[in-house]
């Protein structure tokens, strides 16, 4: 083959020449450097495998976008088929449980049953607790002339006083009893509870010291108060300051008081001399009667007869001081009368408080006798109907097993159980269907297959119910619907 001709840069519309082969025309090409080193047909080829380079790009991403856009259109279209479980529902299993049935019955939390304490002394009280104060065995209740009250427990109210020579008593026991457990009888000497013996008298010396009494190993009616366990200060009835009626007296209308509404008349001298020559011979009465009764009581102390077993330990006329509660905190219940078997003695039950919390509590009492409700206990319940059926409640109470700070008088609702059902197959109602005739089943999965077994439903609690039927055991898988 012959010398090709040497290939010139031509303007875009020039051609390349072959020897031999004709004329063919050469693409355009754009405008270059004048002075580039690049002939015009390498620069043509160079562009050509560009242009392929990005035109195989694109068709991946297509093929890309395409794969992607089919996956997911078949994962939403076939996903139910693929795992049996339709769009929108979830499943569960079937397992073992215990179920409670219960029923909800409001009531009242606060405190134990109240007890007024009387003041059996004469002088004027010093001193008062506050409102709330918990007073123990051996504390202090009230002052009167600045010496104490004492608490002490016991069931039975003092009613005498306690000195060597009384007869046998629960008073004596239970003074007994208080001395030894507040540590007055150190020597373990009072060995007959129910005696008031010397060592009775020894300790009750004990005790007079440490509470700055006279130590003469007696203890006066009114100077200690027997009550059942610690007590709780729910409202003070006196005033400090304040006289007992029998140390005060009454008072009578005075004719020259300008408070009686009379007009003040000024007395003659006769008039006056009257007066005070009654009121000398009043005094001489009243005294000689005093001294009359104390040879009385003098005679028949020594005797040997104690004038406190009739009842005459007169040291005030039995003024109310304080109205308390005991320190346990109690539900008060008022379950109706067909209920009347969901409360039992010892059974212990939620309690939910106004807060939302939820203590526990244990029944200590259940009542035997229906009573009807009040007017405004029906008010209060929402009213309904007056029938006798529906009115009659029990009185139910409770004990919280730990106390509840600040809470008193309050709302709260107890949970008595109905029924319990132990270890039985249980799912949540949500997955329990309707059948067409009538019936109750569960959709069970299979692989990917769905079975439907019928059930016969047990208990309903807690979101949860009991089932029976052919196939159904612990484990299962079940459709729960959303």
């Amino acid at each position: 083959m012959g010398d090709r001709p040497e290939v010139a840069a031509r303007a875009p519309d020039a051609t390349a020449v072959v020897e031999g082969d004709g004329e063919i025309p050469a693409p355009a090409q754009p405008a270059g450097d004048p002075g580039t080193d690049f002939p015009a047909a390498e620069s043509t080829g160079s562009r050509r495998r560009r242009r392929a380079l990005v035109a195989g790009a694109v068709a991946l991403v297509a093929v890309a976008v395409a794969i992607v856009v089919l996956t997911q259109s078949g994962s939403s279209t076939h996903a139910g088929s693929a795992t049996g479980v339709p769009p929108g529902q979830t499943t569960t299993t079937v397992t073992r449980r215990t179920l409670t049935e219960s029923s909800t019955v409001d009531g009242t939390l606060g405190y134990g049953a109240s007890l007024e304490l009387y003041d059996r002394l004469s002088g004027t009280f010093t001193w008062l607790p506050a409102l709330g104060a918990v007073i123990a065995r051996g504390g202090t209740l009230f002052r009167v002339n600045n010496l104490p009250v004492a608490l002490m427990y016991g069931a039975v109210p003092a009613y005498r006083t306690l000195k060597r020579g009384v007869s046998d008593g629960p008073d004596v026991t239970q003074l007994n009893e208080n001395l030894i457990d507040l540590g007055f009888d150190p020597y373990g000497a009072i060995t007959d509870v129910d005696e008031f013996s010397e060592a009775t008298a020894a300790a009750v010396r004990r005790w007079q010291k440490v509470e700055g009494l006279g130590e003469t190993g007696q203890v006066e009616l009114g100077r200690v108060i027997f009550a059942p366990g610690a007590r709780r200060t729910t409202a003070v009835k006196v005033a400090l300051g304040q006289d007992p009626p029998a140390a005060s007296g009454s008072h009578e209308p005075d004719a020259n008081d300008p408070s009686s509404g009379e007009p003040a008349k000024k007395p003659s001298a006769q008039e006056k001399a009257a007066s005070e020559k009654a009121t000398r011979e009043k005094t001489a009465e009243e005294k000689t009667a005093s001294e009359k009764a104390a040879r009385e009581n003098e005679a028949k102390e020594a005797a040997g007869k104690d004038p406190g077993d009739k009842g005459e330990g007169e040291a005030g006329a039995g003024m109310p001081v304080l109205t308390t509660t005991s320190t346990q905190q109690l539900v008060q219940l008022k379950v109706k009368a067909e209920q009347q078997t969901l409360a039992r003695v010892g059974q212990s039950a939620p309690v939910t408080l106004p807060g939302g919390d939820v203590v526990r509590g244990r029944i200590i009492e259940v009542g035997s006798v229906a009573s009807a409700s009040s007017e405004s206990e029906k008010e209060k319940g929402g009213g309904g109907e007056k029938g006798e059926g529906e009115s009659a409640t029990i009185p139910v109470t409770l004990a919280l097993q730990h106390p509840v700070a600040h809470l008193d008088e309050a709302p709260v609702s107890v949970e008595l159980v109905k029924s319990v059902r132990h270890d039985v197959l249980t799912v949540p109602a949500t997955a329990l269907t309707a059948t067409a005739g009538g019936g109750y089943a569960i959709e069970v999965l299979q692989g990917a297959r769905r079975v439907e077994l019928v059930v016969t439903p047990g208990m309903f609690a807690n979101g949860y119910v009991q089932l029976e039927g052919a196939g159904v055991r612990e484990g299962l898988t079940v459709i729960e619907s959303q």
